[in-house]
């Protein structure tokens, strides 16, 4: 597509050919491990919904009740980093700031509402910005959904989908536009991250879960959530765990379950009870319904039979790749760099705002400044 202020970016800045994102990959894992450094399995955001055995509660992306809970947050993320430090911080949305994590919020913070516009988004960072200094925020975060719900409403190559492009490209441009004329404009860095890559699927590449058990396996299963990555909580211990997983794998062509305990390393997802006891990962472009009379997956992607645009698949998947691009006072102009990963972005963010990072995260230091930045100093 012709993007370009996206373009004005790359050429004033670096990117990267791509960024990996944490498994699974989908909006609210993905958000909160590029602002704490951590894996899901370790900051505790599991999935867009998920289930807590201890807790016995559910965390919904949508519940507003969950989501304002710091209960759910684990982990250290760059505005209580920020905070903690002495700093002013900001979120224009973010997966995590609407809830007090450690007891802290940003000093500003807004309750999601998808309905304000981007421009109107994009205006308040630009006055944010203006602020005096004691009052002016130095770590902001920003956030346009616009890309994604369009890739959700259609297939990946339909018109619409360049269309969301261009108008997030064009609020990339007032947000450009609008730096370049602060008296900070040489203090600035804007970090522009997605979350996840898209793949279409459709209804006839849903697999019911009814189609590999028996009616009376679902009397031992407490709780479960379907999609890409599908989390299944047992009663009945290891053995009925075991049992559920080898009647899973025997019918299933499109996928494999697993023991969560005993998953790949590689997926960094085998910690945290909140992923379930059995994960059953699918392959690409194919979902797992969960429900008994419908799954969000299916209901999203199944409307007239049509392909629709998901995400949720395993990380190494090309199609789940993210894009990272940065431009700032001593970033190399016109850099193109290898493969970043996002746990990375958080200890990033320290080092060019001159903080310490939290202990004991997942991210190097390092890893990527030292590949975008003139003279980066560890």
């Amino acid at each position: 597509f012709e993007l370009p202020n996206l373009q004005r970016v790359m050429e004033r800045g670096a990117r990267a050919k791509a960024m990996v994102p944490v498994f699974p990959s989908l909006t609210f894992p993905n958000h909160y491990s590029l602002v704490t450094g951590l894996h899901p399995g370790r900051h505790g955001i599991v999935n867009n919904r998920f289930y807590d055995p201890e807790l016995k509660r559910t965390y919904a992306y949508t519940d507003p009740n969950e989501v304002t809970d710091g209960v759910w947050y684990r982990g250290e993320p760059i505005w209580v980093t920020a905070e903690k430090q002495g700093m002013v911080s900001a979120c224009f949305f973010w997966p995590g700031s609407e809830a007090p994590v450690q007891g802290v919020r940003p000093t500003i913070w807004n309750k999601y509402d998808g309905t304000i516009p981007n421009a109107a988004r994009v205006k308040t960072v630009l006055d944010w910005l203006q602020l005096p200094e004691e009052r002016r925020p130095h770590v902001i975060t920003l956030y346009f959904s616009e890309l994604d719900s369009a890739s959700h409403e259609t297939h990946l190559e339909d018109e619409r989908i360049e269309q969301a492009a261009r108008s997030l490209d064009g609020a990339i441009g007032q947000l450009l536009d609008g730096i370049d004329a602060l008296p900070i404009r040489d203090r600035v860095y804007l970090v522009i991250t997605s979350d996840h890559g898209m793949a279409n699927t459709s209804a006839a590449q849903t697999v019911r879960l009814e189609s590999l058990l028996d009616p009376a396996d679902f009397d031992d299963i407490v709780a479960s959530f379907g999609g890409p990555v599908a989390s299944l909580h047992v009663k009945g211990g290891l053995s009925r765990a075991r049992e559920l997983v080898e009647r899973i794998n025997a019918k299933l062509a499109r996928g494999r379950a697993y023991l969560r305990t005993e998953m790949p390393d590689r997926f960094q997802y085998h910690r945290d009870p909140r992923a379930g006891d059995i994960v059953v990962v699918m392959d690409a472009s194919w979902v797992l319904s969960t429900s008994r009379t419908s799954s969000a997956a299916a209901a999203k992607t199944g409307r007239g039979g049509g392909y629709r645009g998901y995400h949720g698949w395993d990380n190494a998947y090309p199609s789940m790749r993210a894009a990272f691009l940065v431009m700032g006072p001593d970033i190399r102009p016109g850099a193109l760099v290898g493969e970043v990963h996002n746990v990375d972005v958080y200890p990033f963010l320290t080092e060019i705002l001159g903080i310490e990072a939290a202990p004991d995260i997942d991210g190097r230091a390092g890893a990527i400044g030292s590949v975008v930045r003139r003279t980066p100093e560890f």
